[in-house]
Formats: C-alpha cells, structure tokens, sequence
C-alpha cells in the first residue's frame, strides 16, 4: 500500500507552506561555510526561487543530503549559491532522476524501501509507494526515467527484478527478471534503450522502452558492472568493471568488448602506506563512477583509491580512447582523498562545465582544475533548468541532458 500522501507532507508544511510571520532561515539550512545572502534570508522559500527567476534561464543544482534528510539547491550561475531545501523522506539516497515534461523529481530511499515523486519547484510529494507493501520487493536502486516520461525503470537491488512504474503515480506497469542485483540503470537522450546492469553480474540487460522488453545484452564483461555511461551518438558503452583499474568498452552495435587499463602515476603511488584511500564502496571495486562529458568527447571515470578524475578523449576512435589528463581531487600527493566520505561518484552540468565528484567538489571541467566553490557533498544530484516556472532541460546522473532545450 502506498504511503499516505498527508503523512508525508507534514514536515513540508515547516519548509513550504506559507505563513503569515517572515520566514527565517536558521542555521541548519545552510551548508557550512556558504552564505545564502541578505535577499534570500528575508524571503519564504516559494519565493526565493521566484524572487531569481523572470525570462532569462536559471540553472538549479538538486543535491540529495543524506545527512539531513532533505534536497540541498545551489544557484550554477551564482557561483553554486545555496539557495534553499526541502524535506525528503528518508537518508539513504538510492537514486535519483528527473522529467522535464512534467516537472517532477523521483528519488528512491533504501533503507525505507520507497520511490518517491516530488514537485521540482515545490518541493511537495505528488505520490510515495513503499515497494515492499506494494510489491513486496525490496532497496529499490538507481532509478530512470524513460525519455518520453512515462515509465521509471527501478532496480530492486534484493530481489532481482526490475520494476517499472508509471511515472505519474507509481503504479506498476510490469516487471522483469534481471539477475544479479540489479543496482544501476540509465537512458540516452535518444531513448532507444534502456541499459540495465547488475551489481554482481557480468552482462548488460538492454531493453526496448516501449515495450519494456529485454532485445539486447552486451558482454559478458570479464568483471561485474558496476556504474556505465554511453556516447551522445549511443555508439559506445563505458562501465567501471569491479576488479579493473580502468573502464570497459562495448561497441553497441555489434556487441564487441574491450578494455582500457590505466594507473595512477608513481609519484602518487609510491606513498601506498600513506595514501590509498582504500575501497570505500560496495564489493570493493577499484574504479567506481564514470560520465560521459555532456557537449565533449570525453569520457572521465573515478579512480577510487586514488582520487584522480581521469579524462579520456573519445574524439579518434570511441572504441579505443586515449587518455588525456587527470585532476588531482586530493589536497597533498601523500594523504588520501575524501575518505570520509565512503562512496565515490561524479556528475556533470548541462553545459559539461563543472564535474562535481561526491565529496562537495566543484570542479572546472574545462581547466581541469577545483574551483573554490562547494555544495552539498552527496553521490546523487541533478541539474534543472528553468524559464521562469517552467522546466526547460535536466540533467542525466550518468550523462545525457534531457527536455526540448531554451
């Protein structure tokens, strides 16, 4: 049974209902070490976004916090300005996806065993379903929306299957099969397929998203596929494999698989005892989160242990990419990255500017350098686009820009 609307929308009220005394924003609002500024402080939340929005395109970055159980916003154009929040209902952030069309936000909690619609102006819950009394599946996982809004495909990390719902309010249109732990899924901007991988399995599920049906698999892989990305052209797929120090490839087309084999540089690797972060994520993979630059013929991946971003240039031969450069996430060649902050994960802007890897990092994509700017630190965000109150474009987790454009 789903989750009572009004229950959930009770802690909303302290955030976005209005009230006849000026909204005051405390202290916990803000992320340390930002400022929302003198205009925003004096404002109620609805009005904030309002207050910057008019004709021109505002970009807004939503930022899961799982630590405070809310979705962070940041300004792009205000030098990632933190701008306001609102309550989400749970801490362990699955996955999260948005729809342009409809304007909405789905997010899935874990722990809670819930997939969730919210309004992305709002902040309200249009609709909670609870997949073990429903469904009587459990963890749902990195969830995605089809290109034409209508279905969301949700790994049920437990159970093996894959549920699909309607997106407009989380009813089940059908489920499938999909072994070994289903954890990470993704579309392209074409929606030809949906690409579906298992945390513990070596082939990629490729469905029709018409059909929900399973036409094509890639692989298998010499390793379990962890997070995966596809070129603009849906030529090529990239994926971290568990145990390689790199990424694999598939020629999408005709199914073939190769490997790109990289390390991290001597001078970093000759301080093991001091510098290893470790293998923070899940089953220990040494390569975890990987992107297609959005607008560039890019690939980056994440050195997990390390903490290099590695770029690759897919511009020769998208089958056979060369490696291009690195940014260096870590603050001294002799200490570990971002340790405290487990998982490890990276996402791009629209645009394909910024890189923002988990830890709060915001980092120019074009100069490959960290830029003193920070958000919410968290493995899960999206980027919206808005003329006034109208969603224009949002961003893919694992690359792709999705909506109908300026």
């Amino acid at each position: 049974m789903r989750t009572p609307i009004s229950a959930l929308m009770k802690p909303m009220k302290q955030v976005l209902s209005p009230s006849r005394q000026p909204y005051r924003i405390g202290r916990r609002d803000f992320i340390t070490g930002i400022t929302a500024g003198v205009t925003c402080a004096a404002l109620r939340p609805s009005e904030i976004l309002a207050a910057e929005s008019g004709a021109a395109v505002k970009r807004y970055l939503y930022v899961t916090n799982n630590a405070k159980r809310r979705v962070d916003i940041f300004d792009i154009g205000l030098g990632h300005k933190f701008i306001r929040s609102f309550p989400m209902g749970g801490k362990v952030v699955g996955g999260i996806c948005a729809d342009a069309a409809s304007s909405r936000l789905f997010i899935t909690q874990q722990n809670e065993h819930t997939v969730a619609a919210y309004d992305l102006w709002t902040g309200e819950v249009l609709w909670s379903v609870n997949t073990i009394d429903a469904f009587g599946l459990k963890h749902p996982d990195r969830l995605c929306i089809t290109t034409d809004g209508t279905a969301l495909y949700v790994p049920m990390k437990d159970s093996h299957v894959v549920l699909i719902l309607d997106a407009a309010n989380g009813e089940r249109v059908t489920q499938f099969e999909r072994p070994g732990r289903p954890h990470n899924t993704w579309t392209g901007e074409r929606g030809k397929y949906m690409y579906l991988a298992g945390r513990s399995n070596h082939t990629m599920y490729l469905t029709d998203p018409r059909t929900h049906k399973v036409v094509k698999k890639l692989g298998p892989f010499r390793w379990p596929i962890r997070p995966f990305s596809v070129d603009a052209g849906k030529r090529f797929l990239y994926a971290n494999l568990t145990y390689l120090e790199g990424f694999g490839i598939a020629n999408i087309e005709t199914g073939a698989i190769a490997e790109v084999h990289h390390m991290p540089p001597q001078e970093r690797t000759r301080h093991w005892d001091r510098a290893r972060s470790g293998l923070p994520h899940g089953d220990h993979p040494f390569s975890h989160w990987i992107a297609v630059r959005p607008g560039a013929q890019e690939v980056w991946y994440i050195d997990d242990q390390w903490g290099y971003l590695n770029i690759f240039d897919t511009s020769k031969n998208g089958f056979k990419p060369t490696f291009k450069d690195h940014v260096e996430l870590f603050d001294k060649i002799d200490q570990p990255w971002g340790r405290k902050h487990g998982n490890r994960w990276i996402a791009f802007s629209i645009d394909g500017k910024y890189c923002y890897p988990s830890d709060g990092l915001v980092v120019d994509a074009e100069t490959g350098k960290k830029t003193s700017m920070r958000i919410s630190p968290s493995e899960k965000l999206v980027e919206v686009e808005f003329r006034g109150r109208k969603t224009i474009r949002v961003s893919g987790q694992m690359g792709g820009v999705y909506g109908a454009g300026g």
